[in-house]
């Protein structure tokens, strides 16, 4: 049985690997899978956040539906400022604060919000159940619904 010797175009004995097929290393295999893995992933992600900026969840819904929710803020937002306030001076300036922000903010169409109160600087002091220092009152309208509350707050 006779094999015949492969041999190259100058003649000389070729080596055993010399005819197969160049493929890429293992390490190159793996340097490519890492940076198409990196490439995927960075584009998932930009879809993922292109879709994110048209869907959203609107958990403001009840909020804006039912005016208790907007009464119970506005009455803890005044619980706080009045018991975080030291003097009645200082409250007055709050309050007046308080009720341009809430003439400018109030989104028109929604509901209409408004605040009426009387504050006696001379019953600042006084707690339960003596007369309180701030009569607050709550108007809201909203979408089919009007909402009153009449609250007496104290600083103490």
């Amino acid at each position: 049985m006779v094999i015949a010797e492969r041999r190259c175009h100058d003649g000389k004995k070729a080596s055993a690997d010399a005819f197969q097929p160049k493929t890429p290393s293992g390490k190159k295999k793996a340097q490519m899978f890492i940076i198409t893995t990196i490439f995927l992933i960075g584009l998932v992600f930009s879809v993922q956040q292109l879709m994110f900026q048209y869907t959203a969840l609107d958990l403001s819904a009840p909020f804006r539906e039912n005016n208790i929710y907007v009464l119970q803020n506005t009455k803890n937002i005044i619980n706080t400022t009045i018991r975080s306030t030291h003097d009645c001076t200082d409250f007055i300036a709050k309050m007046k604060e308080l009720k341009d922000f809430l003439d400018r903010r109030i989104p028109r169409g929604g509901y209409s919000l408004s605040l009426g109160y009387t504050l006696n600087c001379s019953y600042w002091s006084n707690s339960p159940p003596q007369t309180a220092p701030l009569n607050l009152t709550i108007y809201i309208i909203g979408k089919n619904v009007e909402t009153s509350s009449k609250v007496y707050l104290y600083h103490q």
